[in-house]
């Protein structure tokens, strides 16, 4: 089974959402070069006490489904 990667580049700083400006976090990316470009630059531009950014690689699988076998009634 081929497993789908995805990566994610999140904040340090707890529960920090950003959407408003162009460069939002968490942001979502399918290759790990593009996630590690774009940490870069958010660390360059954070300010002095934010903690930085980071970033996480995520399984993009879809569960495995279950059967609950034949109906009763």
């Amino acid at each position: 089974m081929r497993r789908n990667l995805t990566y994610w580049v999140r904040s340090k700083q707890t529960n920090e959402i950003s959407g408003f400006g162009r460069t939002p976090v968490p942001a979502h990316f399918k290759t790990l070069e593009e996630a590690k470009l774009y940490r870069r630059e958010l660390n360059l531009h954070k300010g002095a006490y934010h903690p930085g950014y980071f970033v996480e690689e995520q399984d993009d699988c879809p569960p495995p489904s279950f059967s609950a076998g034949p109906e009763r009634s």
